[in-house]
């Protein structure tokens, strides 16, 4: 199975303080990974060195065999690496078409002079970028809401625009940072098959953030579990529910099992 993120002892110091320390991590194509942990525990910061957000203190980063370590992020996006955030980042005075077909324009081929004054090559990336946002709001189930502005969305719907937009950009590996933050139980649900959804439709490699325990225990194939920076385990959700460190850490006594 081809690996498509990988990490070799990820470091991140701010001053004198280990935010994370040698996170070594591995991806594979095609499937979904998490990573959970209390509050404070650097998993963001990894997800901010894996984009470029971040340049790390010390190790390296790979996407696919080639070393991103600290690529600014918009190549590291053009390569192939979207991401979303744990506070929704949408333009809210734009409509969910908007916000969407400007995520296209990270692909465009066309200089400035050309997009200026709207030249037959930048007429017809225009035209494709407008049919191919159509589709995408199609297959993801909210081409109705195409004229809708982004801030009177529910909660849940503005959710999966956020992922949409990442979408738009081409990816073959997503990073979602706690997508289910903020959701009701049934939005959780909805949320469940909607990821496994993009991830067969879209052929994406899954990388997600979430405190939310039975999401990640129904849905991911194997989880790393971080604690004050630190990887303190690994392995699938059933050998993570059952380690006796974990459980002391962060997920206490309850029972994790599906969200349905």
């Amino acid at each position: 199975m081809k690996t498509v993120i990988r990490t070799d002892n990820l470091t991140m110091r701010f001053g004198g303080v280990a935010a994370v320390t040698d996170i070594s991590i591995e991806i594979p194509e095609n499937e979904i990974y998490a990573i959970i942990g209390p509050n404070g525990a650097g998993k963001t910061t990894i997800f901010n060195m894996i984009t470029g957000a971040y340049a790390p203190t010390s190790g390296r980063v790979f996407f696919r065999g080639e070393d991103v370590t600290a690529k600014n992020p918009a190549y590291i996006t053009k390569t192939g690496i979207a991401r979303t955030f744990q506070n929704i980042r949408l333009f809210k005075d734009l409509t969910v078409f908007e916000n969407v077909i400007i995520a296209k324009h990270l692909r465009l081929k066309s200089n400035l002079f050309e997009a200026a004054f709207r030249f037959p090559k930048y007429r017809k990336e225009e035209k494709r970028f407008i049919e191919e946002t159509s589709e995408l709001l199609n297959a993801l189930g909210i081409y109705d809401l195409k004229d809708a502005v982004s801030s009177s969305l529910p909660y849940g719907k503005q959710r999966r625009l956020e992922i949409a937009r990442a979408l738009a950009s081409g990816p073959s590996a997503l990073l979602l940072d706690e997508p289910a933050a903020g959701m009701n139980p049934q939005e959780t649900i909805e949320l469940k098959y909607f990821i496994e959804q993009i991830r067969a439709d879209f052929n994406l490699t899954i990388l997600m953030i979430e405190h939310h325990m039975d999401l990640v225990m129904d849905i991911s194939k194997f989880i790393y579990v971080m604690d004050f920076g630190i990887n303190i385990a690994a392995g699938s959700p059933d050998e993570i529910r059952a380690n006796k460190k974990v459980i002391e850490s962060y997920l206490g006594s309850g029972d994790y099992g599906s969200v349905d």
